[in-house]
């Protein structure tokens, strides 16, 4: 998959996972049950931070992948 498609795949991602957070808070404010109201803001916290986490990946640049071996030819150490 290229990079840009990968990029849209994440922030489409990202604007689900806020968009889900700020459902799920709409029913931890018009909750009349605290503690059920208490499990929907716990829902709004994961979602949050994974939508965070999505943005922070489109935001950084892609490290490069270094090979396992250089040579092409795997190390084999003995002990």
């Amino acid at each position: 998959m290229d990079r840009t498609n990968d990029k849209s795949l994440q922030q489409h991602r990202s604007k689900q996972l806020y968009e889900r957070a700020s459902f799920f808070k709409r029913l931890a404010i018009g909750a009349a049950d605290p503690k059920f109201s208490a499990k929907l803001q716990a829902l709004v916290d994961e979602y949050e931070s994974e939508a965070a986490r999505a943005k922070l990946e489109i935001e950084q640049p892609a490290a490069p992948q270094e090979p396992a071996y250089a040579d092409g030819i795997a190390e084999h150490r003995s002990g």
